[in-house]
């Protein structure tokens, strides 16, 4: 089977079957085959030393070692205010605020072994570019050793988020807050391949590494008692993959293949579905309808956002109600303070697959700033056309965390000092569809008005 990292749905290619893998939230096992026999690999190495270096060496002990690498991917977002100094044509400087958000795709590799004493700290971009295989012992070499993972992965996640500085334009700059979060991020351990040879010069030892693919030597050493320990070491690390029939549990007919998608609308009963611990789960969601007088009604587009009932809690206090939420985040407009004491605050997070983040991030803060009134009563989406939600609820609220910043004005002083250590608390969450309408490059969302580019978001 050939299945990508991020693959929700798989489509055989063999007997047409649509198919669910099971356990795609958690870790999964890759490796990378060698390129070249150990044999032809010790052959060239030994001639290349006599040949350029004059030793004379014999190889005593040989074998093909898979070093374990975990690899990261997700959307890295950063965001930082401050003061930019500028030169002035008077004597004095001046400055402006500022307010920038970096969105970027991240991916990062490092060892998940005891790496002190050996250099080859990342695999770069191999591990984007060349073809991985599912991890499986026996295609890997039934004489293959395979180094003991060392680095947990709860140590991993704490290695992922070293990351670096927020990268602004020149000048002169005073950062006030640098905000770093990534989002959506993957974790599998890849098995990369590693010839390991310990040479004997009649007069001392020496243990040499080559890598796998370029047959480049490795500076360095690997742990040669791992690989002992672990040489007869047959199990898989973390949990393989299964698979389930990709059919909607309340009506039985097939579910949408749409191989992005982690939550799945069936077109038929119109009940959604999640999958976790190998089986589907029922997901509840509500639907926006549109006004009946609404021109186009059969060309809309349901697009899915989280809408996430929540509390801010600031050093000044907490934040329940929409009276809290703004006098925080202050609009020019007069607002009637006992009603905003009895509505609840919530916030807004697409849930559909996003092309321009910053774009995205935009429009949800806008959606946000204005805590719509929604009616209570759900409807059922059928035969509509609805783009497929692949944020899950875990993601969507590391990203209501990054819409504090979002909606903070770059000169208000107040309110940076307030979110820049608050944090929030889930009260209630649904999925909500809205209804989107066409209107040029605009996908233009029919009760608030608010537009996104088609190019945006991938439907």
């Amino acid at each position: 089977m050939e299945l990508s990292e991020d693959a929700s749905v798989f489509h055989c290619a063999f007997c047409d079957s649509t198919l669910k893998p099971t356990g795609r939230n958690q870790v999964q096992s890759f490796y990378f085959p060698p390129k070249g026999k150990k044999q032809a690999v010790q052959k060239a190495l030994l001639r290349t030393l006599k040949d350029k270096r004059g030793i004379s060496a014999t190889v005593v002990e040989s074998h093909l070692v898979y070093a374990p690498y975990w690899r990261v991917k997700g959307m890295l977002f950063q965001w930082a205010f401050g003061r930019k100094y500028e030169s002035s044509t008077y004597d004095g400087p001046s400055f402006d605020y500022f307010k920038k958000l970096r969105a970027v795709a991240y991916h990062r590799t490092f060892p998940a072994f005891n790496s002190e004493t050996f250099q080859l700290i990342s695999i770069g971009l191999r591990a984007q570019a060349m073809r991985m295989w599912p991890f499986n012992r026996e295609k890997m070499g039934s004489d293959a050793l395979v180094l003991e993972q060392e680095v947990s992965l709860k140590e991993a996640v704490k290695k992922s988020l070293q990351t670096s500085s927020p990268l602004l334009d020149g000048g002169k700059l005073s950062l006030h807050i640098n905000k770093t979060a990534l989002i959506g991020e993957q974790y599998s351990l890849l098995y990369f391949p590693f010839f390991y040879f310990l040479l004997d010069t009649g007069t001392s030892r020496h243990q040499l590494i080559v890598d796998g693919l370029s047959h480049r030597v490795v500076k360095g050493t690997l742990p040669v008692g791992a690989l002992t320990r672990n040489s007869n070491e047959k199990g898989l690390p973390y949990t393989p993959l299964n698979f389930i029939p990709f059919k909607c549990p309340n009506c039985g007919w097939d579910l949408p293949f749409q191989p992005s998608a982690r939550i799945h609308l069936c077109t038929t009963c119109g009940k959604a579905w999640q999958e976790f611990g190998g089986r589907f789960h029922q997901v509840h969601y509500k639907v926006w309808e549109p006004d009946a007088r609404v021109p186009g009604k059969n060309n809309i587009i349901y697009l899915p956002l989280w809408r996430l009932e929540v509390s801010i809690t600031t050093p000044k206090g907490q934040c329940l109600t929409q009276k809290d939420f703004f006098a925080l985040f202050p609009r020019p407009r007069v607002l009637d303070q006992v009603e905003l004491e009895t509505k609840p605050i919530h916030f807004y997070i697409p849930a559909f697959r996003i092309k321009n983040p910053v774009a995205v991030d935009k429009f949800a803060a806008r959606l946000t700033l204005q805590q719509p009134f929604i009616p209570g009563a759900s409807s059922t989406l059928r035969g509509q056309q609805a783009a497929p939600a692949w944020l899950p609820l875990g993601e969507a609220m590391e990203m209501a965390q990054l819409l504090l910043f979002s909606m903070t004005p770059k000169r208000a002083k107040p309110t940076q000092e307030a979110v820049k250590n608050a944090k929030i608390q889930l009260r209630h969450k649904e999925l909500l569809f809205l209804p989107f309408f066409q209107k040029g490059i605009f996908l233009r969302e029919v009760h608030t008005d608010l537009a996104i580019q088609k190019n945006c978001l991938e439907l």
